[in-house]
């Protein structure tokens, strides 16, 4: 199983710089996923499953969220204007996703959280988040502890109960273990398209016809 997040996540590395390079990467990502965590946050590929199931268990007892982490303006794609912004970027990103998708949708940033529904902000909901800590740092666990504190929140509030122990803050052995699987991963893979690299113009020059 970690090897198969492992090449998840090396897949998503390889796919960041296409990623970044649309108008919001997060709303193309949370069409098809519950949660976008940028690949750079360092959130382990542990947690971003944990943080996955519990949305996937909240939405088959009925309470559907979807959530948006932003830890830097690069991972606004071409809206950086509503960077630290969350109370704007939510009702944006929800208009974004309606047309396919009109639940919750929670925005995570360093400044504060915000939450809207159906391409509209939810004054309800977004005294919930409001009494929230800020997140300590927007990477690694803490970024993935403060996402998940909100989630049990909002759904405590709507009568909700997410079971599993909570992600801890601190992170710890498994989150190392991931990131050295990560970066060893990411090493092999470079190394093999730089092989391939060299042997297709090696190729190449081997075919043209000498003068």
């Amino acid at each position: 199983m970690r090897r198969l997040v492992v090449l998840g996540l090396l897949a998503l590395l390889v796919a960041a710089p296409l990623a970044h390079a649309d108008a919001d990467p997060a709303s193309d990502w949370l069409l098809q996923r519950f949660v976008f965590i940028p690949p750079d946050a360092g959130v382990s590929g542990g947690d971003v499953s944990r943080l996955t199931s519990e949305l996937q268990s909240l939405q088959k007892k009925g309470y559907t969220l979807h959530v948006a982490t932003i830890p830097t303006r690069y991972d606004m794609g071409a809206v950086t204007v509503l960077f630290n912004r969350p109370h704007e970027y939510a009702p944006f990103l929800s208009q974004e996703l309606r047309f396919l998708y009109k639940g919750r949708v929670l925005v995570v940033m360093k400044n504060g959280y915000a939450i809207a529904r159906d391409g509209k902000r939810d004054p309800t909901e977004q005294k919930v988040v409001d009494a929230l800590p800020l997140p300590t740092a927007m990477q690694g666990p803490p970024l993935a502890a403060a996402t998940e504190r909100a989630i049990r929140r909002l759904a405590a509030h709507s009568g909700f109960k997410v079971t599993s122990a909570p992600i801890s803050a601190k992170g710890g052995s498994s989150t190392t273990s991931d990131r050295i699987e990560i970066v060893a991963g990411a090493a092999v893979l470079v190394a093999v398209v730089l092989a391939f690299s060299y042997w297709r113009r090696r190729g190449a020059a081997l075919r043209r016809p000498s003068r």
